[in-house]
């Protein structure tokens, strides 16, 4: 019985002397002030407005909350900004419905849907703005939605189209977008329409009871927790090959943030996420009346490799260039070549900032301008 004490106490005092080491660890790592562990903190403590403010859709899964207004999403020195919602769920103020107006329509995910900047500073109401200069009836119509993939963002257009009849639609695509992929259905098509099952609606409530401030789980502490990004930031890369490469950085030219752009469009292999990528664009495509703007996104993970045939963007490319009313506008391309392009994307976050939603809403309307399609718009 002694030597059965004596061994169960020896077992309390190392986990409980590992316990202290581990806590002060906890407490020691974010005085480093290393860039990767806040990065990896941020990217699990963020807020995420569909995670906070999301109501299950039947149709689309979930918009947002109908009828919020200003509410703050704040990570202090990393992200603050606030936002509204109307009454259809979707950010913005309520859509002028008046037939003289002239809609323009944006789709996309948080890009689109503007993450991290003020309603005014996004790449919708930047867009707006200029094409109200030339005639005041125009309106773009935000139907991104964070979180959206490419199946909601088609299906959202096919639910809205009528009432809006759009005489331009912009795609923000981000390359994520793609993970909502569906196999291939024996008919040669794909299934994007959301189906929701039994207990959908309960579960989408539940996962957002737990992702609210006040909600403690030791799941979401460990997630969240600084050892845990110690451990996926240093740790895993030394026992994985794949994670090791998906953390490379090629090293751009001298006074250059990124690698730069391949100097011509290539033709991007014939993999499963490209063929799902062309099924959905041609779906869109085929329900657009007027020009179809692509813009791609392309995040921090992307563009600090260098650019290859496997970059999807050249799925849109290849799209545009068979296709007359589609327009193909890269924006990676672009911000390849800006010798301080870091500044299009915030510091610990893969969005835009306001000068990127700039930098897209410039690009997105010198193409209008320069293929014509909208009446009493030209260069």
């Amino acid at each position: 019985m002694g030597k059965l004490k004596k061994g169960l106490l020896n077992i309390f005092l190392v986990v409980f002397s590992l316990g202290l080491v581990l806590g002060a660890m906890e407490l020691f790592l974010p005085r480093l002030n290393d860039f990767s562990l806040e990065e990896a903190v941020y990217q699990v403590r963020r807020p995420v407005v569909q995670y906070l403010y999301g109501e299950f859709n039947p149709e689309l899964r979930y918009t947002l909350e109908k009828g919020l207004t200003d509410i703050r999403l704040n990570y202090p020195g990393k992200l603050d900004y606030t936002f509204s919602t109307n009454s259809e769920g979707f950010r913005g103020p309520e859509w002028d419905m008046s037939l003289e107006r002239r809609n323009v329509v944006l789709l996309g995910d948080s890009f689109g849907f503007g993450w991290g900047v003020a309603w005014g500073e996004t790449v919708g109401q930047l867009l707006e703005k200029r094409l109200q200069k030339i005639d005041p009836r125009f309106q773009v119509i935000n139907l991104a939605q964070s979180g959206y993939s490419i199946n909601a963002v088609v299906r959202t257009f096919e639910i809205y189209k009528e009432r809006f009849n759009p005489e331009q639609v912009v795609y923000v695509f981000c390359p994520n977008d793609l993970e909502g992929m569906t196999p291939p259905l024996s008919s040669g098509g794909y299934q994007l329409a959301y189906q929701p099952r039994s207990g959908d609606a309960q579960g989408f409530i539940l996962m957002r009871e737990h992702n609210q401030p006040d909600y403690w789980s030791w799941d979401k502490f460990r997630r969240g927790s600084y050892l845990h990004a110690f451990y996926a930031r240093y740790v895993r890369p030394l026992l994985s090959k794949r994670i090791r490469a998906s953390l490379h950085s090629d090293a751009p030219p001298a006074g250059f943030d990124f690698p730069p752009p391949l100097s011509e469009v290539v033709a991007p292999p014939a993999t499963d996420e490209s063929r799902f990528l062309l099924y959905c664009l041609q779906r869109l495509g085929k329900q657009v009346q007027g020009g179809l703007y692509l813009i791609p996104t392309s995040d921090k993970t992307i563009l600090v490799q260098k650019d290859n045939a496997q970059n999807l963007r050249w799925v849109l490319a290849k799209y545009c260039l068979g296709n007359e009313r589609a327009h193909f506008v890269d924006l990676e391309d672009k911000v390849r070549r800006t010798s301080d392009g870091r500044k299009f994307y915030f510091k610990y976050d893969d969005h835009w900032t306001a000068a990127g939603h700039l930098l897209a809403a410039d690009l997105l309307f010198s193409e209008m301008a320069e293929k014509g399609e909208i009446v009493g718009l030209s260069k």
